[in-house]
């Protein structure tokens, strides 16, 4: 998080939120031009070469890149802000939108995480700083607040921009655990595969039956209606096949023959 912190600072460009993933990282900035956010980007892929260079760790980040992606409408705001700060918990059972350390994602309309505090960046000794940035270039705003090896998120993230996306605190949480339909565009504009939990995806399953085949459960659909569903929850949904033959009961050596 400290990377991110200062190759925004160093930019200009403002992060709204962000999440950093095992192997990759989703961030929602706010800048001028296309190329500020581009510059943004390569600055973070080379602070990250240095931060895996100074702990001894061979990392290819030859293909560490994406290509900016504009935001057109408000709504598409919206999502992508929520889309971002539910990341790892779709992904990982042990997770809420609101425990995931490595993004900005718990401070969003909650006021107990921001009243966390560290020490602020300022009062560390010039040996701290460099330690803690990896590098000798330390001018940086002492009013940025440190905790354990990290600059906290609300100290270099625009999150009271990012709140003011949502009319207030429940549409956010509604737009976070209930509006799943509108994660479907984005998954698929940005190559993502798990976008919605297990729970979620048995929603839209039963949803799916009800409207389309007039059926309360999938298990009793016949086979050609299964064979339809799942293509919809793999291209549609992209939901793997391990997650379709468990909701549909339907074998699983078909469908890695049907969607290898």
């Amino acid at each position: 998080m400290v990377t991110a912190a200062t190759a925004s600072y160093d930019t200009g460009v403002k992060i709204i939120t962000f999440e950093l993933m095992s192997n990759h990282v989703h961030f929602v900035v706010y800048c001028k031009a296309k190329e500020n956010a581009v510059s943004f980007l390569e600055l973070y892929r080379k602070r990250l070469i240095r931060y895996f260079r100074n702990q001894k760790r061979v990392i290819d980040l030859s293909h560490f890149y994406s290509e900016p992606i504009a935001i057109e409408t408000l709504e598409s705001l919206r999502n992508q802000i929520v889309y971002t700060n539910r990341n790892n918990f779709v992904v990982d059972p042990s997770q809420t939108p609101f425990s995931f350390p490595y993004g900005a994602n718990a401070f969003f309309f909650n006021p107990f995480a921001k009243a966390i505090q560290g020490c602020s960046f300022g009062t560390l000794s010039l040996r701290s700083k460099i330690r803690l940035i990896h590098s000798k270039e330390t001018d940086y705003p002492d009013a940025f607040m440190v905790t354990g090896s990290h600059f906290t998120p609300p100290s270099f993230c625009d999150i009271s921009l990012g709140e003011k996306i949502f009319r207030d605190a429940r549409h956010y949480m509604y737009k976070l655990t209930r509006d799943v339909e509108s994660y479907k565009e984005l998954a698929a504009l940005l190559s993502d595969v798990d976008y919605y939990t297990d729970d979620e995806l048995v929603t839209i399953v039963y949803s799916i039956c009800r409207e389309k085949y007039g059926s309360s459960k999938p298990s009793l659909l016949p086979v050609q209606q299964k064979e339809e569903l799942a293509g919809i929850l793999h291209y549609e949904y992209r939901a793997d096949n391990r997650k379709i033959s468990r909701l549909l009961q339907f074998p699983i050596q078909t469908l890695n023959e049907k969607f290898p």
